[in-house]
């Protein structure tokens, strides 16, 4: 969509009736610019009633990303964020990819970039992740760690820690982890994240973490995806706030990346072990090269590995996709 599209949507999302006339005024254009622009928004799913005489009214808007509600909920940790809020984009990842910068030190605050819209997201193994409009929180941070790519083994899955006890505090129960870095509910994926690493072999390294968070997605939206998705709507029955909860997101992953910094993913294990809905099930794990692996679940190491107890004996594996096995 255009800025346009997007100035008339804020107008509407007080749920209100609006006349086409009004909207003209206040976004200083044409009534006949209004009328040709709210004609194409149907496309994004969302439901604008029209009335005769041109008016308008939205249908069950949802509440869109803002820096007074983030900054008051992170309170004191406001100084440590800077946040940038963007309709559209490609890929947050991206972005944040594009901007790295060797003089960005552990004492700047952290960049965070979010979308109302991200059109070209990434997920694990190259797979697509899918958005709509207002319903996800799709967002990307950058972290500098003065030692090189190499050290940052368990990265992802701390990841994963810190959003699922952040879901868990907003009472958003019956959430458990997939490895290596899936949230799911009821063996639906609810959430996931992409970590991209740059820098040097030996340091500094810069981390790009990318984390979805399915909140209420459309029918259309849920069409596209080839595999079993859930949201936040699903569990709670009701239209979470984004804000509420990238807030204390943010301010979790702040506490996780500096405890992973001093010592590790080894800090972790225990926890994310107890929250694996996988662990001690039978499951087949497909590599990379389409090869499977059949054996049972037994935890992850200190590194963040997968450890299977298979016919030939326990062993390790740092990549590849878990499944259970059919029932058939």
């Amino acid at each position: 969509m255009n800025e346009l599209q997007y100035s008339i949507l804020r107008i509407l999302s007080d749920g209100e009736i609006h006349s086409a006339t009004l909207l003209a005024y206040q976004l200083n254009c044409s009534q006949v610019t209004i009328l040709k622009h709210i004609s194409n928004i149907d496309d994004h799913d969302i439901t604008i009633y029209k009335f005769s005489c041109h008016e308008y009214r939205w249908i069950n808007p949802f509440k869109w990303l803002s820096h007074n509600s983030i900054n008051q909920q992170l309170n004191n940790y406001s100084c440590c964020f800077k946040i940038n809020i963007l309709n559209e984009i490609s890929s947050t990842n991206d972005y944040l990819l594009n901007v790295l910068d060797s003089s960005i030190t552990t004492n700047h605050p952290t960049l965070v970039i979010l979308a109302e819209l991200q059109k070209i997201g990434r997920g694990q193994r190259g797979r697509s992740w899918h958005t709509g409009l207002g319903d996800s929180l799709t967002f990307s941070l950058l972290w500098r760690f003065v030692n090189g790519a190499s050290s940052l083994a368990g990265l992802s899955l701390c990841v994963a820690v810190a959003t699922i006890r952040v879901l868990r505090q907003l009472s958003i129960d019956s959430v458990y982890l997939k490895w290596p870095n899936d949230i799911l509910f009821k063996q639906k994926k609810i959430a996931g994240t992409l970590i991209e690493l740059r820098g040097e072999m030996e340091g500094p390294s810069f981390a790009v973490i990318g984390i979805g968070i399915n909140f209420d997605l459309s029918s259309k939206t849920k069409s596209n995806i080839d595999q079993p998705v859930g949201d936040l709507y699903e569990i709670t029955g009701s239209k979470v706030d984004r804000n509420s909860v990238l807030a204390p997101l943010l301010i979790e992953l702040r506490r996780v990346l500096l405890q992973f910094t001093g010592s590790g993913f080894q800090s972790f294990v225990n926890e994310w072990n107890e929250s694996h809905f996988f662990n001690d099930k039978a499951v087949i794990l497909t590599l990379p090269d389409s090869s499977i692996i059949e054996g049972v679940v037994k935890g992850v190491d200190c590194n963040g590995s997968l450890m299977l107890s298979t016919c030939k004996g326990t062993m390790k594996f740092n990549t590849g996709s878990i499944s259970l096995p059919s029932k058939d």
